[in-house]
C-alpha cells in the first residue's frame, strides 16, 4: 500500500462509499480504484485527482493531505542538476536498499535530513553538472 492508496481508502470509507460508487463518480472502473488503494497503480493524473476532490467534497485540510500523499507515492523522480558526486552515491545506495530498510534506519535517515544546514558555511564538496 502507498500513502496515496491509504489516504484514498480512508477518505472513501469515511464518506461511506463503495469502490463501485466512487468509480462511477470519477468515470473509471472499480478495479482501478482497488488498484490505487492497494498501491498497484501510481497516483492518477491531476485531472482525475481534481474529479476526486469534487466527488468526495474534500475540504482544504483533506486536499492538502491528498496532495502530500500523491507526492509521497511517486515511484519515479528526476534528480536535480548540480548534485555533488557524494549525493549521487547516496541516492544509489539508498535505491539499492529500498524495501529492506528497518524502521530504525528510516527514522535515523529522516532525523539526519531534518537537521538544519550550518549557517554561513560553504561546502567544500565539488559540484558537477551532468
Amino acid at each position: 500500500m502507498t500513502p496515496f492508496g491509504l489516504f484514498l481508502e480512508k477518505i472513501r470509507r469515511s464518506r461511506q462509499l463503495r469502490q463501485k460508487q466512487l468509480a462511477a463518480d470519477l468515470g473509471v472502473q472499480a478495479c482501478y480504484i482497488s488498484a490505487l488503494e492497494k498501491g498497484r497503480k501510481a497516483p492518477p493524473s491531476r485531472q482525475v485527482l481534481e474529479k476526486l476532490i469534487m466527488a468526495l467534497g474534500l475540504d482544504e485540510q483533506e486536499q492538502a493531505a491528498l496532495w502530500e500523499s500523491v507526492e509521497q507515492s511517486q515511484r519515479s523522480f528526476q534528480l536535480p542538476e548540480g548534485m555533488m558526486l557524494t549525493e549521487y552515491r547516496m541516492i544509489n545506495e539508498l535505491r539499492k536498499r529500498l524495501g529492506r530498510l528497518s524502521e530504525g534506519q528510516v527514522t535515523l535517515i529522516l532525523d539526519v535530513l531534518a537537521l538544519s544546514p550550518p549557517v554561513n558555511k560553504q561546502s567544500n564538496a565539488r559540484r558537477i553538472d551532468m
